[in-house]
């Protein structure tokens, strides 16, 4: 028995009832229906309401169908039993449906409030990193992995560990698949398994291919134009080079190479939306600074079940109890949405209002980033909170990462780079925003280029 869920990007997702009655519909991961996936995106793009639910049932159907096309190829299933390929699968489709049920709300902009060594030590009592050591691959993974990750780790052996057992997956190879490895590949299982982990992390990833899809349709910036179905049949793999597109993929890889730019560049550079973002982080810092207690904590996500709604509740109590308060003001722009000019809003704009050199002037801006607000707030005469220097908040959609994007071709498998398929591109890196009030954006430029002058010769 089976469940469709009708999906705007995908069409028609087909689920096992299995995993719907012990995955889907849990109180668990029917938390993501209220966190977005581009935390205050929205504010520029009315659309991109999408969040992390359709997100992770889209990777879900993504990794589903690589892998059962991949099933269909005879080397693949080579000396391979069925009954492996099936747990291989069963372990991916689990993992590919939970590998974001930790975020907190506003995804990555809360993120930092909640503490990696305790969800370490809590994953520790719970056995993780003995799996980790004893498979050789040691606690370092742990101990780099993202907040949302390690939390996601946890959530899935507090709540799902049984679920998972019954379904026939191991709830601690997920845990590995969600961080990029697998318990049975390092153990020196089947390289299939190292296999599953890999369409779940790696620069071809179904997670990317799902977001950059989903986030350019429900954005509306219809920058990217390219064959999703096309990509899905080019996967292949192979026992010593791994995971690759091949040939096929030759048709469509150019448009999705600019596409992941172009998104890049307008939506999440997008000079409102950055604006938008790090107004919703100054939010939570200030709000942090009014209350005794962080604004996320571990707990609150594991029985609380806080979401987007919950904080940003909490925003506006705050706000009203403490009406004089620089929180008040930033939550009242972000309801209004009163936005402040920045100085320039694209690279081009950049280069020609800036004279000097770019780079170096960027660096400069982006590590000085604090006290430069401070005196050129001070300059202009206005709260330090009405001037910002900010860029892109959201790292993983750096465009570096598509040079190593692998491509399979006459037996031998090499990077787009290597082949020649990545171009250099003045747009592929991003660049800091000054916003200042309406009417000053001439006079913070010259100010700020004057004290660059005076510092750096």
């Amino acid at each position: 028995m089976t469940t469709q869920i009708k999906d705007p990007v995908h069409g028609y997702i087909e689920l096992d009832q299995p995993l719907v009655d012990r995955i889907v519909d849990t109180r668990a991961f029917q938390r993501m229906r209220y966190v977005r996936q581009l935390s205050a995106t929205h504010l520029v793009y009315p659309g991109a309401n999408h969040t992390r639910f359709e997100h992770s049932l889209g990777v879900y159907h993504l990794g589903r169908t690589v892998f059962e096309n991949l099933r269909e190829e005879p080397y693949f299933t080579r000396n391979t039993d069925a009954k492996e390929l099936d747990e291989i699968q069963r372990t991916l489709e689990c993992a590919c449906l939970l590998h974001d049920i930790g975020h907190p709300p506003f995804s990555h902009l809360a993120e930092r409030f909640l503490d990696t060594e305790e969800l370490y030590d809590r994953l520790d009592d719970r056995g993780l990193v003995d799996e980790f050591v004893d498979a050789g691959i040691g606690e370092a993974p742990l101990r780099e992995s993202s907040a949302h990750e390690l939390l996601g780790c946890l959530i899935v052996l507090r709540e799902f560990r049984k679920p998972l057992w019954d379904l026939g997956a191991n709830p601690y190879e997920v845990c590995a698949y969600m961080l990029g490895y697998s318990l049975v590949f390092e153990r020196g299982g089947p390289w299939q398994f190292g296999l599953g982990a890999q369409l779940l992390s790696s620069p071809i990833d179904v997670d990317r291919l799902d977001y950059i899809t989903r986030d350019n349709q429900m954005t509306g910036a219809d920058v990217l134009s390219f064959d999703t179905h096309r990509m899905v049949d080019a996967y292949t793999a192979h026992p010593t080079e791994g995971l690759a597109l091949s040939e096929k993929a030759l048709s469509v890889i150019g448009n999705y190479l600019e596409g992941r730019i172009a998104l890049y560049m307008w939506v999440t550079q997008h000079h409102k939306s950055v604006y938008a973002n790090v107004l919703l982080r100054a939010m939570l810092d200030e709000l942090d600074a009014l209350r005794e207690a962080p604004p996320v904590t571990i707990d609150q996500i594991l029985d609380g079940e806080i979401d987007d709604s919950t904080l940003m509740e909490r925003l506006r109590v705050t706000a009203s109890e403490h009406s004089k308060s620089t929180l008040a003001d930033l939550y009242d722009r972000f309801r209004a949405r009163e936005f402040p000019k920045t100085c320039w809003k694209h690279r081009i704009a950049f280069a020609d209002r800036v004279d000097a050199d770019l780079d170096a002037f960027g660096e400069w801006l982006v590590a000085n980033d604090e006290r430069l607000e401070e005196t050129l707030a001070d300059e202009l005469g206005v709260p330090p909170h009405e001037v910002w220097i900010e860029r892109s908040y959201v790292p993983e959609y750096e465009p570096g990462q598509l040079r190593d994007i692998p491509i399979a071709y006459g037996g031998t498998t090499r990077s787009v780079g290597d082949w020649g398929l990545y171009g250099e591109r003045a747009f592929d890196t991003p660049i800091p925003f000054v916003y200042v009030p309406a009417g000053e954006k001439k006079r913070s430029t010259q100010f700020l280029e004057g004290l660059f002058e005076t510092e750096t010769y």
